[in-house]
This record gives C-alpha cells, structure tokens and sequence, in this order.
C-alpha cells in the first residue's frame, strides 16, 4: 500500500490497489476462519470438562 504522501506526489493505479486491497482483504478472512476454530475448540475443551 503506497502512503498518503506517496499517493499525494505521484498518484496511484486504482487497479493495483484494488487488487492489493483484495488479497488483503483475503488474508484477513483466512486469518478470521482460522481463529474462529481455534475459539470453537477451546469452546468445547471448556464445556468436556
């Protein structure tokens, strides 16, 4: 992601941001389902004991 100071002096491709933002957006919903398993064991270890 180019900084706003980066964006302010040299402009930016709305298609290379998009994609960027995209595979963001992608990193962070793999890395949600993966904590939302880890939570949803840990759920069930409490309630076995």
């Amino acid at each position: 992601m180019p900084s706003a100071e980066e964006v302010a002096e040299k402009g930016f491709a709305v298609g290379e941001l998009e994609i960027t933002l995209v595979e963001k957006v992608e990193e962070l919903t793999l890395h949600l389902i993966a904590l939302q398993k880890k939570y949803e064991a840990l759920e069930t270890q409490l309630k076995e004991k």
